[in-house]
Order: C-alpha cells, then structure tokens, then sequence
C-alpha cells in the first residue's frame, strides 16, 4: 500500500514538480540529462515522496490510534468495574457461589475449579470447544469456552470453593458471602508468606489443588520466621527424594529436628496432605509438641486439640473435618493462624515479627485490610 502511494505520488511530481529538479539542463541544451535523472532527479523525488508518505502514514495511524483509545475508554466506562465486566480477556479468581451471568456473544472459559451454567428455556449456550449445546443446569468441562448464543443470557454459578475463568466480553458477576480464600492467599502472599507453584493463571496459587508434604513443611518454615535461615542453611539433605527447589528447606528442617522423613532416606515431598497433619505444622508453630514425654497432643489428634486450645472454633473443626482439603484451606488455616496465642504467651504473629519473618507495620496493616469473617466469628 505504502508503495503504491509513492507511486501515485511520484507521478504527481513527475507532472507539477518537475520545475524543482528540472535544473540538470543549460541554456544550449534545455533537456535533463539521462544520468541527471536517473542520479539526483528520481532520487530526489523518491525521497520527498518517502517523506510525504511518512507523514501521511503518522497521521492516519494517530488518528485512528485517538478513536481506538476513545473507544476503549467509552468501553470500560460502560463496563463500570470489576462487577461488570472487561474489555479485554483476562483470567480472575472466584470462590463458591458467585454468578457470572453472561449476555449473547460473552463467553467464559473454565480453568479451575467447578461450575455450572443455567439459561432460560428458548435460549442456548454453546460449548464452542466441543461445537455441542451445553444443557442447562450442565456441569463446564474444564478449558472449554462457553458462548451466550444469541437471545439468551447465560448465567455461570461456581460449585467448588474456589475457580478460575476467563472472561471474554461483558459480564456481571454477583459475588456470594461464602469464605473468601482467594483474599486470604493474596494476604499471605502480600506477606511473602504464600508464594505461586508457577502455573500461568489465578496468580498461580493453585487454590484448587490438594497440598503436599513439602508444601506443609515450607509454609510451617515461614509461620515461624525462619525461611531465611533455611534457604541459608548449608548442612546436609539426607533425602534423596526431594527435588532441587525444596533442598535447602527439607535440609535445614531435618537439621533442626523438626522432620524425621517418613523412613529410610525419603521425606515423601509430593505426599498429600491432611488438614490434621498440616494442623499439626501449625501447632507446632504455635510452641507445641507432638513427640517425646511431654508430647501436648498426637498428630492423630491434631484437630481436637486445636480446637480445645481456640486455634480453631467448632465450623471450623467441622469444615476441616468433613471436607476436602486443599490449599484454599491451607491459605485460611495459616491466615487466622497467625492470631492465634501460642503455647508461651502472644500470638503467631507476634513471635513471627521477633523472628524477622515480616514487618510488624505491613503484617497489621495486611491483617487489618482483611475485611472477612471467619467461619463461626
């Protein structure tokens, strides 16, 4: 296009400018010289051309990047927050009970966690993924892409306590009251206190998935304050089974008692874990022992003791009892943790802050900024 333009333009010069570079001739010979022309004239003239169809091509591109721009404004102004939708795809956390309701040619991906859609008989939402209607009432398959046909506004309810999905095009979500873990893990993380597992979406906090052992014993490292000094730690692993991302934390734990491994050389890193073993991290934080003569509780009964001594209330108990355990429940677990008292006196928080482990001023001001009830308060 660019040079066809040079082109057109190049004629109109040839035609009305030739005056500019006419001058190659003399009063005897008035004709421009071939090499006059082929060396300066056409030369020339393709460089004012290039120069005007530069300048043409900055004013158009500015002009339509200014109507882009307008309209990108205009359309998140319609779009009026966070509840109401986003111009461009982008993959957010939600938790149990919230409604993404959809208007024809929205669509919304799955990428963790469990949902159902619903729509209004005489509509249809297509699984695009799948080219197939998807009933309503219908469970989302997991990364497939769920299209408001036309006439039909479809309405997302989320089942599991947490999810991930994209949304493409406008959107109102209608938030539920149900315990919001996507809020805790962002706390901790602000803290430094819970960290990504590397996946590309929902800030990779993997909310939905079951933690591990090792997730257990770094995240015990940190409610204690001492990550720093593991990750410095130079003794020895004695476990061939943990891989290199975790050495220095199942080196250093060992080192100070705080892990045997689970028999011979092997710590059994990737391991799930239960809410009454990752209880039982969390009450050893908090100053209490589950070995030796004057053992405070066994791990069998981490649960019950929690609760007897307030690190936990009764829906709690309940909730970590009955349901599944994943590392949503590890985010709350850790969060109201921290104002738990400890065995000698104080608070989680309070003896995190002696170790070094966080900012006093930051941890309150996170605590503080925390507008959630717990389960039970």
């Amino acid at each position: 296009m660019k040079k066809i333009l040079a082109l057109v333009l190049l004629g109109a010069l040839l035609t009305g400018g030739a005056a500019v570079y006419a001058a190659g001739g003399t009063a005897a010979d008035p004709l421009v010289s071939l090499s006059y022309l082929n060396d300066t004239y056409v030369p020339g003239a393709l460089q004012q051309v290039s120069s005007r169809v530069n300048a043409k091509t900055q004013a158009v591109y500015e002009t339509v990047l200014t109507d882009l721009n307008t309209r990108h404004s205009a359309y998140l102004a319609r779009a009026g927050g966070e509840s109401n939708g986003a111009p461009l795809p982008g993959d957010r956390r939600l938790k149990r009970g919230d409604v993404v309701t959809l208007p024809a040619g929205s669509t919304l991906t799955l990428l963790a966690g469990s949902a159902s859609g619903a729509y209004a008989a005489g509509g249809a939402a297509v699984d695009v993924t799948a080219g197939t209607v998807l009933a309503s009432g219908e469970a989302l398959p997991r990364y497939h892409r769920l299209l408001a046909g036309e006439n039909t506004t479809a309405a997302v309810t989320i089942i599991s306590d947490t999810a991930v999905a994209v949304m493409e095009g406008y959107y109102t979500l209608s938030p539920s009251g149900s315990i919001d873990y996507n809020a805790l893990a962002a706390a901790l993380a602000e803290l430094g206190l819970f960290r990504g597992t590397g996946t590309a979406y929902g800030s990779g906090y993997d909310l939905e998935v079951a933690p591990t052992r090792v997730v257990g014993l770094v995240m015990f490292l940190r409610l204690i304050g001492e990550e720093s000094a593991a990750l410095a730690y130079t003794g020895d692993n004695p476990f061939t089974d943990t891989p290199a991302w975790c050495d220095r934390y199942v080196a250093y734990a060992y080192g100070m008692g705080y892990t045997k491994g689970v028999g011979g050389r092997t710590f059994a890193p990737d391991t799930i874990l239960s809410a009454g073993e990752y209880t039982t991290f969390l009450l050893r934080a908090l100053g209490y022992s589950d070995s030796g003569a004057q053992a405070d509780f066994s791990w069998s009964d981490a649960l019950a003791f929690a609760q007897r001594q307030g690190v936990i209330n009764s829906l709690e108990y309940q909730m970590l009892g009955d349901g599944a355990f994943l590392r949503a429940q590890v985010a709350y677990l850790s969060l109201y943790g921290l104002s738990a008292p400890r065995k000698d006196g104080g608070t989680l928080a309070d003896h995190l802050v002696q170790q070094g482990g966080v900012d006093q001023g930051k941890l309150y001001s996170v605590l503080n900024s925390v507008a959630l009830e717990r389960l039970g308060a």
